[in-house]
């Protein structure tokens, strides 16, 4: 492991292009980053460590440059705390997002919310897991933090399906509940600590394309209206009543810089860079793999039309997207 001096690295590269870790050092962009196979060496000669080129790396980081560029959901000097659960999809995000240190000056922080699913819990700082991702966090020099709740969200589920009329609430859906209460008031804190206006500090998660476009489905097929995940959403004060207590929502914004890459290209990516994640999807009995859950089928479903219809995922947001800024601006036309 070494510390990486920037001054004699740009004496090869362009570190704007380069994902540091002080095990290795990843490209994303070998033309922006002006590498060749003999910077490459002298890279690896000089600093003892090695330069690992991932074709499905570059591509996904290109994908999510353009991504943040497109939709402005990354400023100079914000400061972006990642949901880090460890997983495929967050982990990536942490490596890509290391880079915009140096090119907008923000500040990175990692966090782990540890929470209590039916007695179950997946990101205890004692599971190898979370051991992986505090590894990760220390190579790319990223601070991490572990906020725990005991409340447990199967529980909290079936309060609010027994008060409710006739709909039934997922463990999941308090599952995101306390992460956004812990996330939220973390983001909060931060911005008062540092005196700095709250849209400066941003949630980041890692939802991808599959996320999205199964989302879609699965709220078409139960009859719900069109919902799906956008760019940058800003969330105000909030609460959730579950009945002998309310949990606080703060405002906050959350960004998904993963949302143009499909999960296939995420795994494929960490596997050639040799970047080990936590299948932490195999520990919560309510993951998407497990069960019987229209949203699995809905992701079965595509998984298969994808054979047929390379860019299904990308048709199905697209459509969902105009069909929401369509209606928006014409809310009387019923023409079918």
């Amino acid at each position: 492991m070494v510390e990486i001096n920037l001054r004699e690295l740009k004496k090869y590269a362009n570190p704007f292009f380069l994902t540091i870790r002080k095990d290795k050092i990843l490209v994303n962009n070998k033309r922006m980053a002006r590498l060749s196979r003999t910077k490459m060496d002298k890279i690896e000669e000089e600093f003892g460590i090695p330069v690992v080129y991932s074709k499905t790396y570059e591509y996904v980081s290109t994908k999510v440059g353009r991504f943040i560029n497109k939709h402005k959901i990354i400023a100079p000097r914000d400061v972006v705390i990642v949901g880090l659960s460890g997983g495929k999809d967050s982990l990536l995000l942490l490596h890509l997002l290391e880079v915009y240190r140096r090119k907008y000056g923000i500040k990175l922080i990692a966090v782990t919310v540890d929470v209590n699913i039916g007695g179950i819990r997946p990101w205890s700082e004692d599971k190898e897991g979370v051991k992986l991702i505090k590894h990760h966090c220390e190579m790319l020099d990223v601070p991490h933090l572990i906020l725990k709740n005991d409340l447990d969200v199967v529980e909290l589920s079936e309060i609010l399906t027994k008060n409710s009329k006739g709909m039934e609430f997922s463990p999941c859906f308090s599952c995101s509940v306390i992460k956004r209460h812990l996330l939220g008031k973390l983001a909060k804190e931060i911005a008062e600590e540092e005196n700095i206006p709250y849209e400066k500090v941003k949630l980041a998660y890692g939802h991808n394309l599959d996320d999205n476009s199964d989302t879609i489905l699965a709220n078409i097929f139960k009859g719900e209206r069109l919902k799906f995940m956008r760019p940058l959403t800003r969330f105000k004060y909030n609460e959730v009543d579950y009945q002998s207590f309310k949990i606080p929502l703060e405002e906050c914004i959350i960004i998904r810089p993963m949302l143009p890459v499909l999960e296939r290209d995420i795994i494929k990516a960490l596997e050639e860079c040799g970047i080990e994640y936590y299948k932490d999807k195999d520990m919560c009995p309510y993951s998407r793999d497990r069960g019987d859950s229209v949203r699995r089928r809905c992701h079965e479903i595509l998984e298969k039309l994808e054979e047929e219809i390379p860019n299904i995922r990308e048709m199905v947001v697209s459509s969902a997207l105009k069909t929401v800024e369509y209606y928006s601006k014409n809310p009387y036309d019923l023409e079918e």
